[in-house]
């Protein structure tokens, strides 16, 4: 028998809840660190060594910048420990970091996670610089998640609403 979360729904307009982890490179982060300075996109991949995991990973590396035109910071969380996500953040040049969660302490309060299998369903998170959840989206696979282009169409939604 599996320990299995149930599927979390963050609430539009929500507070995102509130978490520090580890990055590989070595510093702690959390939402809070970008409150009122940057929106936030949250990637949650299965893992840093799955073809998926990576996929997703290395799709939104070389277009961080654009993200980052829109006021956006990327925080990406994985249930590996901090050596595996430190080995794939240099093999995968990730210009945001990669947060290492193996207890799903985090993970469980942002989408599905099997405890028994450490399992989670892949899932991104956009919230506004104030840390209010804008939308979130899950699937059974990485590659199910939107592309990069509709989540940049978001965040230019976001700016018009939300001006500094």
């Amino acid at each position: 028998m599996t320990e299995q979360t149930p599927y979390v729904q963050l609430e539009s307009g929500a507070l995102l809840p509130a978490f520090t982890l580890p990055g590989a490179d070595g510093m702690p982060h959390g939402p809070w660190d970008y409150k009122q300075h940057d929106h936030l996109l949250l990637l949650f991949a299965r893992s840093s060594a799955t073809s998926d995991g990576r996929g997703l990973l290395r799709a939104f590396a070389p277009r961080y910048r654009e993200f980052r035109e829109e006021q956006c910071a990327i925080l990406a969380i994985t249930a590996n420990t901090v050596i595996a996500n430190l080995q794939a953040q240099d093999e995968l040049r990730l210009p945001f970091p990669l947060l290492a969660d193996p207890t799903g302490s985090v993970i469980q309060c942002y989408t599905r996670w099997d405890a028994t299998t450490r399992l989670l369903t892949p899932s991104i998170v956009l919230a506004d610089r104030y840390n209010a959840v804008y939308q979130q989206w899950t699937a059974n696979n990485e590659a199910r998640l939107p592309r990069i282009e509709e989540l940049l169409e978001d965040l230019q939604y976001l700016n018009k609403l939300c001006t500094p």
